[in-house]
């Protein structure tokens, strides 16, 4: 059984459309391959790194994003953990945990981020602009 957040078929279709998508977690591999499993159900994630892709840095697991074979200046890490992004933080967006909320909105909000942030040479100027506007 997965709970699903709310908005995130529609959030996993648009991008999609326009970006290549991977999922990279702190998760062990045996659990959190079953759970994507379920989210992806129309196959849209590219690529799946796993704890075994972290660095472990002070008992924390960092996902460096330097090691995806990516040009950062076109990545960009949507976490709830600050923890993960420690390497590349000018790359990403925090997003509050999900914990059963119904009314959950985050994902629409990351939707209208990725529906613009392309008229950016680099994506970290678009996450820049986002954040600053979120602080509002």
């Amino acid at each position: 059984y997965v709970l699903k957040r709310p908005g995130v078929d529609e959030f996993l279709d648009a991008l999609a459309a326009k970006f290549e998508i991977v999922v990279f977690t702190a998760g062990l591999k045996e659990y959190a391959s079953l759970v994507l499993n379920q989210l992806d159900k129309k196959s849209v994630i590219s690529h799946r790194l796993y704890r075994d892709s972290c660095k472990e840095i002070d008992g924390k697991f960092v996902k460096d994003l330097s090691e995806v074979g990516r040009d950062l200046g076109r990545v960009v890490i949507v976490d709830d953990n600050p923890n993960a992004y420690f390497f590349q933080p000018e790359n990403a967006i925090p997003i509050p945990s999900f914990i059963d909320d119904p009314a959950d909105e985050e994902l629409g909000k990351l939707v209208k981020f990725f529906e613009v942030c392309d008229c950016y040479d680099d994506m970290r100027d678009a996450v820049k602009h986002y954040l600053s506007r979120q602080e509002i």
